[in-house]
């Protein structure tokens, strides 16, 4: 009797379409932040997350910690973007029970040895799209390319756009959405390979000779 009133309480909690509840909160410059537990979405396989950021922008360096639902996939990811007179390292660490407090995320190490490869680079502080003919040396293990935009709504409201190098790990997320209470933000990732000046050279060449075989 008493299994069944157990595996009859298990049907109805499976039934009721049971929520990990996390805490959703973001700051600046700071550790660690504390906020209200919300549920995460029904739909999705998600934990509760943390995660740390650190940009650089023309040699001034910010920090901000965020705390949210998070996607299961992204439980561990620890990675890197360069561009133009910038910088970006972020990580996330997860656990999973309602209300949970994640380990501190560790930043990827420093790794700046040049790999041969290049990207385009841009970036736009108010707007979805930025474009450019210049290219910046990737390093270490940033060896996409990657365009990142991002849309900031609620308490602050606003958009960018970083293209530059990235490690696999900043592909592999792709776009996303968080909620940290009064701010919601909306990212979207497009990665393609990186180039080698080499295969530029060779791409100009080929492109050059169809040009003369066509004016023949």
């Amino acid at each position: 009797m008493e299994t069944l009133l157990t595996f009859s309480f298990f049907i109805s909690f499976i039934s009721t379409g049971y929520c990990l509840s996390c805490v959703q909160c973001k700051v600046e410059g700071e550790n660690f932040c504390q906020g209200p537990e919300y549920q995460c979405p029904k739909t999705g396989d998600f934990a509760c997350g943390s995660t740390s950021t650190v940009t650089i922008i023309e040699g001034i360096a910010s920090k901000t910690f965020s705390r949210s639902c998070e996607r299961r996939a992204n439980c561990g990811i620890s990675g890197s973007m360069s561009y133009l007179r910038g910088r970006m390292k972020t990580a996330t660490t997860c656990c999973f029970n309602d209300g949970c407090s994640p380990p501190p995320p560790k930043l990827p190490l420093e790794n700046m040895q040049r790999i041969g490869l290049t990207c385009r680079s841009c970036t736009s502080l108010d707007s979805k799209w930025c474009n450019t003919e210049d290219t910046i040396d990737c390093f270490g293990e940033e060896r996409k390319c990657i365009l990142q935009t991002t849309t900031t709504s609620g308490f602050k409201s606003g958009q960018r756009a970083i293209r530059g190098c990235a490690t696999n790990d900043l592909c592999a997320m792709g776009s996303q959405y968080h909620d940290y209470g009064d701010i919601t933000e909306w990212t979207e990732v497009t990665c393609t390979n990186s180039t080698s000046p080499l295969q530029q050279s060779l791409l100009l060449l080929a492109l050059a000779a169809l040009l003369c075989i066509k004016l023949m």
